[in-house]
């Protein structure tokens, strides 16, 4: 019998990719369980409608500007008021979108605005480290078919939860400290993409930086932390290459 491994069709890798892109996510949905409930109790204790609540999950899909968002239409906010801090907060996708955009340069417009509505923090995550692995994550094709498969599984899980948590939000002991649950999951999903130490470093400065400026309005806090962490990382592996290159000269 030949022992030669059997070359897979396009479309069984674009399956492939698919189920991959899926599995990942389901995982993330696990561990995003305590999130997903702390957060649906959190808007689930507001008077906005519990309806209005769920829907903000596919309209916006970033837990921290939902959360906000619902609290400010709680204190009836000006519409304008709760757009700008969703976007305010959402802010660090632009880091996400520039460090994505040279893997979907080939995919169409249409392609890329769909991306971009999928694009959160656990598809960033797990696209990132796909994109960026040996084979580059395969064929544009493959791209997509993974990229969608783990977008999709982590609205319609991120959305499950969210119900959830404001449905049994009520039936909660106040004594669970579930705000912890939100810092400790970003927490287990960035500790994959530090890889080297100007990554470290951007980490490290990011988070003592969004913890000072933690008081500010609007969520500027986790903007001045993405700023702070992309320019220490920046320094850091350009100090690297310098001191590369001394040695190498």
């Amino acid at each position: 019998m030949s022992s030669e491994p059997v070359a897979l069709s396009e479309a069984d890798r674009v399956r492939a990719a698919r189920r991959a892109g899926m599995r990942g996510a389901g995982v993330i949905v696990v561990s995003y369980i305590p999130f997903g409930i702390a957060a649906g109790a959190a808007m689930g204790a507001t008077s906005v409608d519990p309806l209005i609540s769920i829907l903000s999950s596919p309209i916006i899909f970033a837990g921290a500007a939902q959360i906000a968002a619902v609290q400010l239409l709680h204190v009836a906010a000006p519409i304008a008021l709760v757009v700008f801090t969703v976007a305010v907060i959402n802010a660090r996708h632009l880091l996400y979108s520039a460090a994505l955009a040279p893997h979907l340069a080939d995919w169409s417009t249409p392609q890329r605005l769909g991306a971009a509505f999928l694009l959160a923090d656990p598809v960033y995550a797990l696209a990132a480290a796909r994109f960026e692995s040996p084979d580059g994550g395969g064929t544009s094709r493959e791209k997509r078919a993974f990229y969608v498969g783990a977008g999709l599984v982590c609205l319609v899980g991120w959305t499950g939860l969210l119900a959830i948590g404001i449905v049994a939000g009520g039936f909660l002991p106040a004594w669970v400290p579930f705000e912890l649950a939100i810092p400790l999951t970003f927490l287990l999903l960035t500790l994959p993409l530090i890889k080297n130490s100007a990554g470290l470093v951007a980490a490290v400065v990011a988070g003592a930086a969004a913890t000072v400026a933690n008081g500010l309005p609007n969520g500027v806090g986790l903007l001045v932390g993405a700023v702070a962490g992309v320019v220490a990382g920046a320094v850091a592996l350009t100090l690297t290459e310098r001191r590369g290159a001394v040695a190498d000269a």
